[in-house]
């Protein structure tokens, strides 16, 4: 916008009454401005009727990014019961994940295993076992007849151990039953399966509304149309790999017999 107005950094800078470094920081991302920088900013630029959307894409950029160590003040508990409060308006997930068994179909010792290790990367002490308990609450939503969730994972998921032996063949008994469920289709990606392409990290895509990611630091929840259906590609793609109904279970059983020898 500055360019296109063409004016230096140093330009407006003076216009606005700002230090040079303000805009530089603004620009490269190093600070945020706040809604009336962002008004006085297109104003300087000859472009004031950009403001607001300006200011909603930046309230939209700010609510998809939120940082554990924030959510956390709550406890694990309360991530479990927003989480809840979330899904309760959503009518069909689409959820990918490579390394994990999403916790809708978690055991009670899969998630506590899952649960304490989140515990200790982000050096807090939690109420464990009352997330486990929502958690386990939480999977009641799978026996709504008006959803339908679609999951795909990795063999990798189910033969990374979390817990002991006794934990994983519990796991993987709850995804064999999981996986007859009329409101559940549930595929495995095989290690000698090669899909189109195979995204390198989880996701959960709600409806057609939102793409849910977590990442090490943060919670990135995406809304933008444009993404929501590279999103919505990708998980098509993925599902090409994956084997489901009693192909499924055969995979899971292989992986069962395994930890057996």
């Amino acid at each position: 916008m500055r360019r296109s107005a063409g004016l230096t950094g140093v330009r407006l800078a003076e216009l606005l009454s700002w230090s040079q470094p303000k805009v530089s920081k603004i620009e490269t991302g190093r600070q945020s401005p706040t809604a009336a920088e962002i008004t006085a900013w297109a104003r300087a630029c000859g472009r004031a009727h950009t403001a607001s959307e300006l200011i909603d894409r930046l309230h939209d950029l700010e609510s998809m990014w939120v940082e554990w160590k924030d959510q956390l003040h709550g406890g694990l508990g309360g991530i479990q019961s927003r989480m809840a409060v979330e899904e309760k308006h959503v009518r069909l997930f689409r959820v990918y994940e490579p390394m994990i068994v999403p916790g809708l179909l978690q055991t009670p010792g899969y998630a506590r295993a899952v649960l304490e290790a989140a515990d200790r990367k982000n050096v807090v002490s939690c109420d464990i076992e009352g997330a486990v308990e929502q958690r386990m609450r939480q999977q009641e939503i799978l026996y709504q007849r008006d959803k339908r969730f679609r999951f795909v994972i990795s063999e990798a998921a189910v033969r990374h151990t979390r817990g002991d032996r006794e934990t994983m063949a519990a796991q993987i008994d709850r995804l064999i039953t999981v996986s007859t469920l009329s409101t559940v289709s549930l595929g495995i990606i095989p290690f000698d399966s090669s899909p189109p392409y195979l995204p390198l990290h989880g996701f959960w895509i709600h409806d057609d509304d939102s793409v849910v990611v977590e990442t090490v630091s943060a919670e990135l929840t995406l809304t933008h149309r444009s993404e929501i259906d590279q999103y919505a590609h990708v998980f098509t793609m993925a599902s090409s790999g994956a084997r489901f109904r009693g192909e499924a279970r055969q995979v899971l059983r292989r992986a069962a017999e395994t930890m057996d020898e």
